[in-house]
């Protein structure tokens, strides 16, 4: 597996450049070889609701924007992509449509209204993805599961093998990682709640492309966000970052 060099990890800048890769692009909106990574606005997250705490926002803006521009600089140095910058948006704004890569976290208190599970399901089945994240234990996942049933009533959530593209496109994956959170290495702990073991599952349209990514029990986020931080481990950052490149280049040729 190629290792990040020490700049990289810790600066996020500098002129150093590893391997790159083409990527071809596939049908879905904005296929225009340009790569946006938006993070998606939405309800919930208790207390603190849409636009509650974090400074005026709501849950979904947790690591933001740190962890968005980290990961983008990391894949504009990776990859041959044209990236522009990050953004935040709606589930009902019409924007939605032109942007490859969605981003969604903390979803253990979001809450989809239908309009949002309704355009959030017209632009997965026309080839949009989206990424899941940061999120926890038994009580979490049911909040997730009771929200995505919203878009896609009947589906099913199934373990990705370590065997599936998404996890070789790039660099190579033996095993899922269990990236943690700052807020659980505090507490002496890489895991929150319940959630010890972490999984990778998947949503599928029809012809098997994976439309939405969802990963449990482990904090790619705070890996993006924290290279710099002291006390957290590189290995932790460069896991995170390696996740994040493969998961653009997937989205980006399938």
């Amino acid at each position: 597996m190629k290792r990040f060099p020490k700049w990289m990890v810790l600066a996020i800048a500098g002129t150093g450049l590893l391997a790159t890769v083409s990527i071809g692009l596939a049908n879905g909106p904005n296929r225009l070889n340009n790569f946006t990574f938006a993070r998606v606005v939405y309800h919930g997250g208790g207390f603190f609701g849409r636009f509650g705490g974090f400074g005026g926002f709501g849950q979904w803006a947790m690591d933001f924007p740190s962890a968005d521009l980290n990961i983008i600089r990391v894949l504009g140095l990776m990859t041959t992509l044209k990236i522009n910058e990050p953004e935040s948006v709606e589930l009902t704004d019409e924007k939605l449509f032109e942007i490859p890569f969605l981003y969604i976290l903390e979803v253990g208190g979001l809450e989809f209204d239908d309009d949002e599970a309704k355009s959030l399901r017209e632009y997965l089945l026309r080839g949009g993805f989206m990424m899941v994240d940061d999120f926890h234990g038994t009580y979490e996942w049911q909040n997730w599961e009771s929200q995505i049933k919203k878009v896609f009533p009947d589906c099913s959530m199934e373990e990705l093998p370590m065997d599936h593209p998404v996890f070789h496109c790039y660099y190579d994956f033996k095993e899922f990682p269990q990236v943690p959170g700052i807020r659980a290495l505090s507490g002496g702990r890489t895991y929150e709640r319940d959630g010890v073991v972490p999984r990778c599952l998947g949503i599928f349209d029809d012809k098997r492309r994976l439309m939405v990514l969802v990963n449990w029990n482990t904090d790619i986020g705070d890996g993006w966000e924290e290279a710099a931080t002291p006390g957290y481990e590189r290995i932790w950052a460069e896991t995170a970052y390696r996740l994040g490149v493969n998961y653009a280049v997937y989205a980006m040729t399938h």
